[in-house]
């Protein structure tokens, strides 16, 4: 006859499943990860290992990024002009903006209101001049 299939159960339920296997099979169970052929969980435990990778992954892609305001982000979110959010955020005047932009305050007050689009060299002086990448104006 053959070796018993060697199983770990793993997770929350660990004990639960630990209990199951041993009264429908005749797998061993193992705690020595090196020794175990196959791991068992629940569906539960499955789902949660899952989340937590999830989240540490997303946690190591952001980690260096910068955060804002729930208010800035909700305000894009509803659809307000993106450059008058990030200026306001940011704290300059229409002035000020646009002296660091390298371009007049009349063509920024008509981005900001929608009369104008902006190039994509405006944008981009006034991404650099607020910031933020060019997509967070776009």
């Amino acid at each position: 006859m053959s070796d018993p299939l060697r199983l770990r159960p793993l997770g929350d339920h660990a004990a639960l499943v630990r209990d199951r296997l041993a009264a429908l099979t005749g797998a061993e169970l193992v705690d020595d990860p090196d020794r175990a052929e196959l791991v068992v969980m629940t569906p539960e435990d499955l789902t949660e290992l899952i989340e937590d990778a999830a989240a540490t992954a997303a946690y190591h892609r952001t980690r260096d990024q910068k955060s804002v305001p729930i208010g800035v982000v909700d305000r894009l979110i509803a659809g307000e002009n993106p450059v008058r959010v990030w200026r306001r955020y940011r704290g300059h005047s229409l002035r000020h903006l646009a002296e660091r932009a390298g371009i007049g305050i009349g063509y920024l007050s008509q981005i900001e209101n929608g009369d104008r689009k902006g190039t994509v060299e405006t944008l981009k002086k006034i991404a650099a001049a607020l910031d933020v990448d060019l997509d967070d104006l776009t």
